[in-house]
């Protein structure tokens, strides 16, 4: 894990300004080796990372007084050389280079003497996977082994640009049939489950530090990274440090504080899988409940995401397992089956898919219950798949011991990451938070009296 931005003064000691920054390199690499500088026409800047992205991405805006375009004849061969953090010389600085992908809207300016203009740009392994196919026969491995191996071996990527691909739990007999590289290492990553925590919930990423194969819940265990609050404008500035300064929230937005509609229809609460073998003649059942998961998974906070309501059919939500259903043909057991038995040498691996199908629908929307954005001082040294706490304090007009908020307060995952750089002075950072729990579980309902059945005796 890289050295944080907020661990020490190092980085804030020459920070005048909360959304200071300092923008080290910036420059264009053709094809045939040509180096050009273009801080001197650097508009605006936007670095971005996602956890449910492949690889890094971003733009630049430029305005051009000198025909550059023209000059250099892009072709789509080019790079763009970036290295920006918030003091010269910092111990996080982002220092990476890009491949230019596309040139945005050209639009004149300065009575026709300049035009203004976006390139974006992306990690090259979104190129090359988009230019691969890949057949390749895994035989008894782990499915971390050939996520590892795809990246390796087919994408050629360099061990420093691997940040961690963690171990996953049992082997499998795979065949690739003819996917892209990266569609290749997201249908394995379905069937990948975690060696220390129940379900299937890996992603595949890529931050500043490199590509990652992580488990959600692993990156749950992660230590926090920095505590996030909100407060009133009006605090005198000159009462906070630096350190205080840049982690003041600058504003903030709920994007889902909860859909009950959107749990019910996706399966998060409870969903049932049928699982069918063709070959045995057999099916099986498997439900999941969201309780009985909570109860030996790893959560961020402590506090459950529903209460016991019970509907006018006496179940809870996570109860209500025939809310999502899928059907699948699965091959589970089938080497208990004397028959099969005698020739086990030609039966598949168990792919456990009671396991990672009902676990992966809930989990990945479950990591997403709640959502928000929040908007920050710049900050380089924050990455998705980092653990925040943010405080957001209560709105109780009797607040007068300074409380949290009890259900939105609470330690988040960061899904995304924007990193803003405005000309000259405006640097700052978007966070895109999610979470599976609260700090406090709900309050919970007199199911003897129901709120439906009192109404309709109204």
């Amino acid at each position: 894990m890289e050295e944080d931005f907020l661990s020490g003064d190092s980085e804030t000691s020459g920070v005048g300004y909360p959304q200071d920054y300092s923008l080290n390199t910036l420059n264009f690499l053709s094809a045939s080796g040509q180096r050009t500088e273009l801080k001197k026409l650097l508009v605006s800047m936007s670095y971005y990372e996602d956890l449910f992205s492949f690889v890094v991405s971003g733009e630049i805006t430029l305005i051009d007084a000198q025909g550059f375009l023209e000059a250099l004849q892009l072709t789509g061969n080019e790079f763009i050389e970036v290295s920006f953090g918030k003091t010269s010389g910092g111990n996080n600085t982002n220092d990476q280079i890009f491949r230019v992908y596309k040139v945005g809207d050209r639009n004149p300016s300065g009575n026709l003497n300049s035009e203004t203009y976006t390139l974006y740009f992306c990690s090259e392994e979104l190129l090359l996977s988009e230019q691969l196919k890949i057949s390749k026969s895994y035989k008894g491995k782990k499915i971390n082994v050939m996520v590892k191996s795809i990246l390796t071996d087919y994408l050629k990527v360099e061990p420093n640009k691997i940040e961690i691909v963690e171990e996953s739990t049992g082997v499998y007999d795979f065949l690739i049939p003819r996917l892209k590289p990266f569609e290749a290492i997201s249908w394995l990553s379905c069937y990948a489950r975690p060696k220390t925590s129940p379900g299937a919930d890996f992603l595949f990423f890529q931050t500043r530090g490199g590509f990652n194969f992580r488990s959600i819940q692993t990156m749950f265990k992660d230590s926090v990274y920095a505590d996030y609050k909100y407060q009133v404008k009006n605090l005198d500035e000159k009462e906070q440090s630096m350190q205080e300064k840049v982690l003041t929230v600058l504003d903030y937005e709920f994007g889902k504080p909860y859909d009950m509609l959107n749990e019910i229809s996706s399966g998060t609460m409870a969903n049932q899988l049928i699982s069918i073998d063709p070959l045995t003649r057999s099916y099986k059942v498997t439900n999941f409940d969201y309780k009985k998961f909570k109860a030996q998974s790893t959560s961020l906070n402590p506090g459950d995401v529903g209460n016991n309501y019970k509907n006018r059919l006496g179940k809870t939500n996570n109860e209500s397992y025939e809310s999502a259903i899928k059907v699948v043909i699965g091959n589970s057991n089938q080497t208990s089956i004397p028959y099969i038995k005698q020739a086990e040498s030609g039966v598949g691996k168990d792919i456990f898919i009671e396991t990672y199908v009902p676990n992966r629908t809930a989990q990945i929307s479950l990591a997403n219950y709640t959502t928000m954005k929040i908007s920050i001082p710049g900050d380089p040294g924050i990455a998705v798949g980092r653990v925040v706490n943010f405080k957001l304090m209560t709105l109780k007009p009797s607040n007068d011991s300074k409380d949290l908020d009890k259900l939105y307060s609470g330690k988040y995952l960061v899904t995304a990451v924007r990193h803003m750089i405005e000309v000259p002075n405006r640097y700052k950072t978007i966070l895109e938070l999610a979470k599976d729990s609260s700090p406090t579980s709900p309050m919970n309902v007199n199911n003897g009296d129901p709120v439906w059945k009192a109404a309709e005796e109204a």
